[in-house]
């Protein structure tokens, strides 16, 4: 990895989540937040990102912007390196977690994807496309996105090919179950939350114990330096992300429950409310 952050601003980082927070309602930067980042990335403001997505996704969303601080990815499995276009690190789920993870998927007859790190590559891994959550899914991220999926006999076959990450898209009445029956497992995050664009869908995300948002923050923190975070969400997976920030800012849209953690509260992510809120800051603080 190479430091090459300006010095001015180093002691404050400012991170972002994406999706209801930093997105628009099309899962899109709008024209005014992208002019705004790209302005103040320029001008030496360390941000970076910090989301459930893959770099798959991310990627094109956030094409040229010139981040230089290590993107969180999948609520802090993977950290990606931009200007090195790598996988920087990956908490991988220990053998037994993820058997225990593939099994009770299996009993309850529900299923998803898994992904693994090899070489710095990430591999998006599933079984069956069930349900036509997982269809769209998959068709929104192979057309939109170009990213690519492996079809697998078994999700269990990836145990020892460094799974970091499981996700399911599904009614809270499906994934309920399996919240219930892997709470207790050790060496496991769940992320349990309902989907930001359609009504009635959660998702259930899987990693390991060492992997959320705030564990990313946080070893970024001390690659780099910086002694404050200010950081940025909407949803529930958001909480570890907030832990790992001094100051906490929630959209107007977020969670009851990330409100009543925030110390302050800005405009919805539909009016930029983040891109302002930094160039404010910035301004004031350059």
């Amino acid at each position: 990895m190479t430091d090459q952050l300006p010095t001015a601003e180093r002691k404050r980082l400012y991170v972002s989540d994406l999706d209801g927070t930093l997105l628009n309602e099309n899962a899109e930067l709008s024209a005014r937040t992208y002019a705004i980042l790209n302005d103040l990335l320029r001008e030496g403001l360390p941000f970076t990102v910090a989301t459930a997505r893959t770099y798959h996704s991310v990627l094109p969303i956030l094409r040229g912007l010139p981040i230089q601080v290590p993107m969180i990815m999948q609520n802090g499995a993977v950290l990606y390196d931009l200007p090195q276009k790598r996988v920087l690190h990956a908490e991988v789920i220990a053998p037994q977690a993820f058997c225990s993870v593939c099994e009770t998927m299996r009993e309850h007859s529900v299923n998803g994807f898994a992904y693994c790190v090899e070489d710095s590559i990430l591999r998006c891994c599933y079984r069956e496309l069930s349900t036509d959550s997982m269809r769209q899914f998959y068709e929104e991220r192979r057309k939109r996105y170009e990213k690519p999926f492996y079809q697998v006999d078994a999700l269990s076959e990836l145990v020892s090919h460094s799974p970091v990450y499981v996700t399911m898209n599904a009614p809270r009445a499906v994934l309920q179950p399996l919240v219930d029956a892997l709470k207790s497992t050790q060496g496991l995050t769940l992320s349990y939350y309902s989907d930001v664009y359609r009504e009635g869908l959660w998702y259930l995300e899987i990693s390991a114990d060492t992997a959320n948002k705030q564990h990313g923050i946080e070893k970024i923190r001390e690659m780099y330096g910086f002694e404050t975070a200010v950081g940025f969400g909407d949803n529930v997976n958001d909480l570890p992300l907030f832990a790992a920030c001094e100051r906490k800012i929630a959209v107007a849209n977020a969670a009851d429950v990330l409100k009543s953690q925030a110390d302050a509260v800005i405009g919805r992510n539909t009016e930029d409310a983040v891109a302002l809120y930094l160039r404010d800051e910035w301004m004031r603080h350059p």
